[in-house]
């Protein structure tokens, strides 16, 4: 079990890059995105109080020391993903004599939070 969100070198880790003060300010961004979105998938407990205000706890809050290891996988993966979309402003990427289209999400992330996060019937 991990204990937090991915920091920085992590994030950077996995991208295989040396630091670098301009990079490193974009793959933070990209890492702080990701932990939101992490955040979110997660789910959140919402407490109607006895005074009759709503409180929202959020299951692994951008601060939790308890994050599942595949939840700190699949954060690494996204923010990884989003780092290198700025290659790809359009969604498509050269590839040899064509054009590949990327997808608007990774099936690997998506699957992670979904066998971790809260169960939606619709």
């Amino acid at each position: 079990m991990a204990t937090a969100w991915p920091k920085l070198p992590e994030v950077r880790a996995y991208l295989r890059m040396q630091p670098d003060p301009a990079e490193d300010a974009v793959i933070d961004q990209a890492r702080a995105a990701a932990i939101d979105y992490g955040v979110r998938k997660l789910g959140q407990t919402t407490i109607t109080n006895p005074d009759g205000s709503i409180s929202i706890t959020w299951t692994y809050p951008p601060d939790t020391t308890t994050l599942p290891s595949l939840a700190f996988d699949a954060c690494v993966k996204h923010a990884a993903r989003l780092y290198r979309r700025r290659d790809s402003m359009d969604g498509t990427i050269a590839w040899g004599e064509g054009i590949l289209r990327v997808g608007g999400a990774d099936p690997d992330v998506e699957r992670a939070y979904a066998a971790l996060g809260p169960m939606v019937f619709g």
